[in-house]
């Protein structure tokens, strides 16, 4: 949780939205919602907005922030996601700059990826993965992308225009504790391609293996080994 809030801090910052509301106010919400709903295990989704006002784009007409918390039951995830591994594709929409809407905001505009994601559906993927305009590989379209190329773990810098996700951190810190050789670099779609292992992380898929980004099979064409050592290791870490 605290994780989660200093992003929404740093997010709001960026848009220059100040919060009335305190980080405990969000927590005895989010914690009031829960016991409402009553469910093992929950999605939660916390939104601020800058509150009402008239019609314009002026943020200054806006006054009083409105706090939503939206939960609901979130059943376990597919065991095929692990066992088999998912296919992507790379995007023909490219992810939007750092200079135009900065991909590091956590921010309910969420067309970019809509846009990519659809690119996935039409072809039956399971996700989109979106490069920048210098061609260097971002994220996913709700996820970060990693790949495992000659035992070393690479995952794009943020500079490359991503969201810097919470799981992201957490296998970072991971690959530190377990002396993991491991590193934050550009990684084209070629690479993409090239690479012995590849797999996404997010909050709620975790680590999912990735076997074919576009008609490309990646390794033997099933989860790597790494990928589930490293999947086993961050279910344990959450322990």
């Amino acid at each position: 949780m605290d994780e989660h809030l200093d992003r929404l801090w740093r997010s709001a910052n960026k848009i220059d939205m100040p919060i009335a509301f305190t980080k405990s106010k969000i927590i005895a919400e989010v914690q009031r919602t829960l016991s409402h709903l009553k469910v093992k295990r929950a999605y939660i989704r916390i939104v601020v907005t800058r509150g009402e006002g008239e019609i314009t784009l002026d943020p200054q007409a806006a006054h009083e922030n409105n706090l939503v918390i939206i939960a609901k039951e979130l059943n376990e995830n597919p065991s095929w996601w692990y066992d088999d591994g998912v296919e992507v594709i790379i995007a023909d929409i490219k992810r939007t700059s750092s200079e135009s809407m900065d991909p590091a905001v956590k921010s309910g505009n969420y067309l970019n990826n809509i846009l990519a994601f659809n690119e996935a559906v039409k072809q039956g993927a399971f996700d989109a993965v979106m490069l920048n305009h210098d061609g260097f590989i971002t994220e996913g379209t709700t996820s970060n992308i990693w790949i495992i190329k000659d035992g070393v773990i690479i995952t794009p810098p943020l500079k490359a225009g991503l969201l810097g996700g919470i799981t992201r951190a957490k296998i970072l810190e991971l690959a530190q504790r377990e002396k993991l050789s491991f590193k934050e670099e550009n990684i084209r779609a070629t690479d993409l391609k090239a690479a012995d292992e590849v797999f996404l992380t997010s909050s709620t898929k975790r680590v999912v293996p990735i076997v074919k980004v576009d008609d490309q099979q990646i390794g033997s064409g099933k989860p790597g080994k790494k990928t589930q050592e490293l999947l086993k290791k961050y279910l344990s870490s959450l322990n």
